[in-house]
């Protein structure tokens, strides 16, 4: 029993303990470190050890090239307080598009902390995106030096310029994509998620044949693996391609596959409103000295001074009124939902910054100079607009692979139903739909993709871990996928924020450990209740019976 080990675990991730690192020394980069078709580390980034695999470009067409899996490890402790060797725990943070890479190099060691000091902790970049190779690059800086003016509830939704801009954009990079990198030797056809779960598999291989995979206390031949978000979308890929090479897997922040395939929006929002709602409650208790947004003496006022200020910010009556700052308008609504947004992924870091976000928008608007407040809000969380997309290609090239080009040629009026589901579900869904506008252009067909079917009987079972209130992943995709997976169980968190990261919930940093450690499921003790400390929140019962006492059950769905 290893319960002392878990709370020590839990510490570090809150920051209240620092184990003492020894300093590592660089002797290679990820632009550095030799192609291998063995797993073959150096020491780099201090801490870290860097390899890149060599595996088929093509599994369907191996004599057609080769292609480098950039990795890099956090490794193991020796003599850990959790037990002999075990092996490694891929990781993939999401997106789709985002680098593993960069996710092992900032959270690692809290993650090791988490699943256990006997794991190696790898993270890697899926197939066409950063350190991989071949990556698309798709250069359009000539295209937006040429365009950087681009800009049942009723609520401000977006202007029709906004989902215009992110779908020219789209066809530019499309175009652009297909001509640099859309050949077969191009990364451009090997992007697709089922792709990736081969090269998982091919890591898994090479590292059962390395000495430290024969050392493994586990079979080395299974893959160990923590995937949140679009993550959990590779994972159950590659559980349904490879059912009997499944270890111990933790999907955390659930993608419904078929969402996901159909138009990537479906089932994502509905709890983001909810999420949202927590805001209120919690400037609220904090009262006026510890929320510059306090208003009234309830909650409820605080929202009612919330929707004042949004409600301002409609850009659809400015356009129709031919406002002269329509434009001026559309961008501000924009950074606030983008505000928004990011408060309810990440609660713990963003609550604290809406406060005085609100009081200056509403002096903006009251002022009628919104310039200035746009300004500041981009300093906050960057440029929203095309202008500061510099990831797009990734992103769309996964998607819109997996996809099979369902959306290719299609038009903003084929994409209404969508956002009219959306702003159905939430006052900020709109802008959801900005990820996969981009398949509109994107033209390059995938050499490889899984449609399904979802499920099977695994190696081991599955942890599927969902929050109440994730605004993006809905928890009701944890218990709609988990059933599919013969003996896989579900985590239930009543918490906020996307995915358990968010959280910091103690109670399911040990359910997670104890499953990487000892294998052990949850089973009936399948629910961990909010934590207060974390977020100065205190609950009157469950997040939902608090948001619905507080009267904010217009935003629960």
């Amino acid at each position: 029993m290893q319960t002392s080990t878990y709370v020590v675990s839990a510490l570090f991730v809150l920051g209240l303990w620092q184990p003492a690192f020894a300093s590592g020394s660089e002797v290679c980069t990820l632009d550095t470190v030799l192609l291998s078709e063995e797993l073959s580390w150096c020491p780099c980034y201090d801490q870290f050890l860097c390899a890149k695999l060599q595996v088929p470009l093509d599994y369907q067409n191996t004599e057609l090239g080769r292609a480098a899996v950039p990795l890099v490890k956090y490794a193991a402790h020796a003599n850990s307080t959790f037990g002999e060797y075990q092996g490694m725990v891929l990781l993939n943070p999401g997106g789709p598009g985002h680098s593993g890479v960069q996710m092992a190099l900032e959270y690692a060691p809290m993650l090791q902390a988490v699943i256990g000091s006997n794991f190696d902790i790898v993270g890697f970049d899926p197939r066409g995106i950063y350190h991989s190779e071949p990556a698309a690059n798709c250069s359009i800086t000539n295209w937006l030096a040429h365009n950087s003016t681009l800009s049942s509830r009723y609520t401000p939704r977006m202007s029709d310029d906004y989902y215009n801009s992110w779908i020219n954009y789209g066809k530019e990079l499309g175009a652009e994509c297909a001509e640099q990198s859309g050949t077969e030797l191009g990364a451009g056809p090997h992007m697709s998620t089922a792709t990736t779960a081969r090269d998982m598999l091919s890591i898994v291989d090479a590292f059962a044949a390395t000495v430290e995979g024969q050392a493994a206390g586990r079979p080395a031949g299974l893959l160990n693996y923590y995937g949140v978000s679009y993550g959990t979308f590779l994972g159950e890929t590659f559980a349904s391609m490879f059912p009997n090479r499944v270890g111990n897997v933790v999907l955390d922040g659930v993608v419904s596959p078929e969402g996901y395939l159909s138009n990537y929006t479906w089932s994502s929002v509905t709890h983001l409103d909810g999420a949202i709602s927590a805001f209120f409650i919690q400037c609220y208790q904090s009262g006026p000295l510890g929320c510059s947004f306090y208003t009234g003496s309830s909650a409820k006022d605080i929202h009612r001074r919330f929707d004042q200020v949004f409600s301002q910010l409609d850009v659809q009556i400015a356009i129709a009124n031919s406002w002269s700052n329509s434009s001026e308008i559309d961008s501000a609504l924009l950074l606030l939902k983008i505000a928004l947004l990011a408060a309810a992924n990440q609660p713990l870091e963003n609550f604290a910054l809406l406060p005085d976000v609100l009081v200056s928008l509403e002096n903006a608007t009251a002022a009628e100079n919104v310039g200035p407040w746009i300004e500041r809000a981009e300093q906050l969380y960057g440029d929203p607009s095309v202008r500061g997309s510099n990831e797009y290609q990734y992103n769309t090239g996964i998607l819109c692979s997996d996809m099979e080009n369902r959306w290719y040629n299609k038009s903003l009026e084929d994409l209404r139903p969508l956002l009219a589901d959306l702003n159905e579900k939430s006052i900020i869904g709109d802008i959801w739909i900005k990820e996969m506008l981009g398949c509109i252009g994107w033209s390059t067909k995938a050499t490889e993709t899984f449609q399904g079917p979802f499920g099977g009987n695994t190696k081991t079972p599955i942890l599927f871990v969902g929050n109440t209130y994730d605004p993006v992943t809905s928890y009701d995709n944890v218990l709609s996928s988990a059933p599919n997976y013969n003996n896989s169980q579900v985590l239930i968190i009543d918490g906020l924020g996307h995915t358990t990261i968010a959280t910091q919930n103690m109670c399911a940093y040990g359910k997670i450990a104890m499953y990487f450690q000892q294998g052990l499921l949850p089973e009936d003790d399948n629910f961990c209740p909010f934590e207060s400390a974390t977020l100065g929140l205190t609950l009157n019962g469950t997040l939902t019976q608090t948001i619905v006492q507080a009267g904010l059950s217009s935003l629960v769905n």
